[in-house]
């Protein structure tokens, strides 16, 4: 009896040594099970299910953003480049080129080859991961195609006319830009009527003055005369005259949208120069505006969500200004108080005002569009809208369509034979900042004989056909002084226009124009303060 209990605990032992015999049985059989189906894979198969995910995870690494981020303007060609592409494959879509190699990625200035081989060496990738991003890319491919499409289209609706209006302050500088603005603006209309009769689709024009009082010019040019921002919000603007824009459209939307005769307007600006007459793009429900390659919402996805209440989707912003765009002047009566409001909202952000810069205000109207209304407003990017010389160097826009005017905003250079000097100030410049104080003079020289630019001559020759035949001209112009004086005065001018401001440079990829400092020879700048 004493042997009793031993028995009892060895039977215990067996119980519990075969109950895990049988668990590692069972867990052996699904090994082999598992073996068995790998064995029996074929090899491209087998390769696909150990790859998928490797692959997977270096796609999604290069479309979502892991990239080097190129510039912005590199981006605008790819997206060009797309517009014309057919039957594009997961590498082009991901910015390489058809037939460079099936697996080809694009990364700033490299090329990295992506190559899943296969154990039986047939190189496919017939990765499930894969397919589905190419699926993705050529539906986004396509969206863009439609979209383009849409852009080209122009509204031709009856009757249907834009409204020039040109907001601007006091003084000389601004002054004899809005003129020569004016004098080409009839020059063009008058064109127009005679080639299309009514079918012209330019209308009117107002010059909207934000100084608060009449100036000598109301005669010359139909001018509204709007106020100043009151003195708590010039606090808060600091020197940053841009501020007066969205506050003078807001005050002419609430007392003068409905004493023109037009659906639609055009937002311009004194230092545009009609070369064609554009049609009207803007459509009720959707405008149209020139793409900016120095606004980018993705960038500052951070900043912009802080003015961003409703949540809207990042890439719902569109990379524009308020400047050069035609609007429904009803849709645009929806937007201009959220406008004006969040120009001063980010004025007030310390990051917002640095970041931003002095573009703020067209980051500004870019929000506003994409969260005022009950719906995002997306605009009708139209490269051919304008030229930006000296970076555009034919009359043409970067997608080959004849351009409808010249936006003079940078400096331009060039040497004695007429090659372009960015980054250095040249034998033969021209820069409107050079004429704040006084006008320009009358047959201002034209560039070398070896310059081949012809944005750059045709803004000169036209301005100084304006300068010759509008009164009063000579009495205002100024002498023309050597280089180095006209650098030393626009740099000094510069300066303080950055301290009123109150805002550093930085991370803005440039500092001005082609004479100045902070970007490298060759490199697009964002040009300088207005």
């Amino acid at each position: 009896m004493a042997r009793l209990p031993d028995r009892a605990a060895a039977a215990a032992r067996g119980r519990r040594s075969g109950g895990s015999h049988v668990k590692m049985t069972l867990m052996l059989l699904v090994v082999l099970a598992g073996v068995a189906s790998i064995v029996n894979l074929a090899p491209s198969a087998l390769h696909a299910e150990l790859h998928a995910r490797t692959a997977g995870a270096e796609l999604r690494q290069l479309t979502e953003g892991q990239r080097p981020r190129t510039s912005a303007e590199k981006r605008l060609q790819e997206e060009l480049d797309l517009e014309a592409a057919d039957g594009l494959t997961v590498g082009s879509l991901l910015g390489g080129r058809e037939g460079a190699g099936g697996g080809a990625v694009a990364q700033g200035t490299r090329t990295f080859e992506h190559t899943f081989e296969t154990i039986d060496g047939t190189g496919a990738d017939t990765s499930a991961d894969a397919a589905e991003v190419e699926k993705r890319r050529e539906q986004e491919v396509a969206a863009k195609k439609q979209d383009t499409a849409q852009a080209n289209e122009v509204n031709t609706t009856p009757g249907e006319k834009y409204h020039v209006i040109c907001s601007l302050g006091s003084g000389a500088y601004t002054e004899w830009q809005s003129r020569v603005s004016y004098y080409w603006y009839k020059k063009t209309r008058e064109k127009c009527i005679t080639e299309q009769g009514d079918a012209c689709p330019m209308g009117g024009y107002t010059r909207l003055l934000h100084s608060g009082k009449p100036d000598d010019w109301m005669d010359e040019i139909p001018t509204v005369v709007v106020d100043p921002l009151p003195p708590d919000l010039a606090a808060v603007a600091a020197g940053y005259v841009v501020l007066e824009r969205p506050y003078a459209f807001k005050q002419w939307a609430e007392k003068y949208l409905d004493t023109i005769p037009e659906n639609y307007i055009w937002m311009g600006e004194p230092d545009h120069v009609f070369l064609l007459a554009p049609p009207l793009w803007a459509t009720p429900e959707r405008p149209a505006a020139f793409p900016f390659f120095y606004i980018e919402p993705k960038r500052f996805k951070h900043i912009i969500d802080r003015f961003n209440p409703k949540g809207v989707a990042i890439d719902q912003f569109d990379a524009i200004g308020n400047s050069p765009v035609q609007i429904h002047k009803r849709q645009f009566a929806g937007i201009v108080d959220k406008w004006f409001n969040l120009s001063i909202a980010i004025k007030q952000d310390p990051e917002a005002d640095k970041e931003f810069g002095w573009v703020q205000e067209m980051y500004a109207y870019s929000i506003a569009a994409a969260t005022a209304l009950d719906a995002p407003v997306r605009h009708k990017t139209i490269l051919e809208i304008q030229l930006q010389p000296p970076w555009d160097a034919s009359l043409k826009a970067q997608n080959g369509r004849d351009a409808f005017q010249i936006h003079f905003t940078y400096g331009n250079d060039f040497d004695p034979a007429g090659q372009f000097t960015p980054g250095k100030v040249g034998a033969w410049h021209w820069d409107k900042r050079d004429w704040t104080w006084k006008y320009p003079p009358r047959n201002f020289p034209m560039p070398p004989e070896g310059c081949t630019n012809e944005a750059v001559k045709t803004l000169i020759s036209r301005i100084n056909e304006a300068a010759n035949v509008l009164p009063g001209w000579a009495e205002r112009e100024g002498a023309l002084p050597a280089p180095a004086a006209q650098t030393t005065r626009r740099l000094q001018a510069h300066a303080r226009r950055g301290e009123q401001a109150g805002r550093s440079s930085s991370g803005s990829g440039s500092s001005g124009s082609g004479s100045e400092v902070g970007w490298r020879p060759g490199e697009r700048p964002l040009p300088a303060a207005p």
